[in-house]
């Protein structure tokens, strides 16, 4: 008879390969996807706000420029310089809800010489935008345009 060795024989189990692990594997890799999938959520709708911002802030300058272009005219048709004049822009216009503070003041010399400065905002604070008055909403948007002549 052979003498033969059983791989029992020395009270070891058989090599059986390992279980569970691609459950494992399939867990990890769903919260690194679902990870992911949020962070480009948040990236996406962060440069969406910002987008919307950045027409607010385009319009609020062509508000701003609006006021200023009116402070100019309204002192070389009356030949007087407002000292402060506030109104909103016309409902029906791409600037709607806007409102523009155009300020005019006369320095004295020899020349006379004119500055209109025009401040547009779209949320005023007591009907009059000014830099003292910015709030602090997310949405708020100034522009401040000037010229002196």
């Amino acid at each position: 008879m052979r003498n033969s060795i059983s791989p029992m024989s020395h009270g070891r189990q058989p090599c059986r390969p390992p279980r569970g692990f691609s459950i494992v594997t399939a867990i990890f890799l769903l919260v690194v996807l679902s990870a992911l999938g949020v962070a480009l959520l948040s990236i996406s709708t962060m440069q969406h706000a910002e987008s919307a911002l950045d027409v607010q802030g385009a319009r609020a300058y062509q508000a701003a420029r609006a006021g200023m272009e009116w402070g100019v005219y309204r002192q070389r048709v009356d030949g007087k310089c407002v000292a402060s004049s506030d109104f909103a822009l016309p409902a029906n216009s791409a600037l709607n809800g806007f409102r523009v503070t155009v300020r005019c003041t006369q320095a004295a010399g020899a020349l006379p010489r004119f500055q209109v400065i025009a401040t547009a905002c779209n949320q005023p604070v007591g009907g009059v935008c000014a830099t003292a008055n910015a709030t602090n909403n997310p949405d708020y948007v100034q522009r401040v345009v000037q010229a002196e002549f």
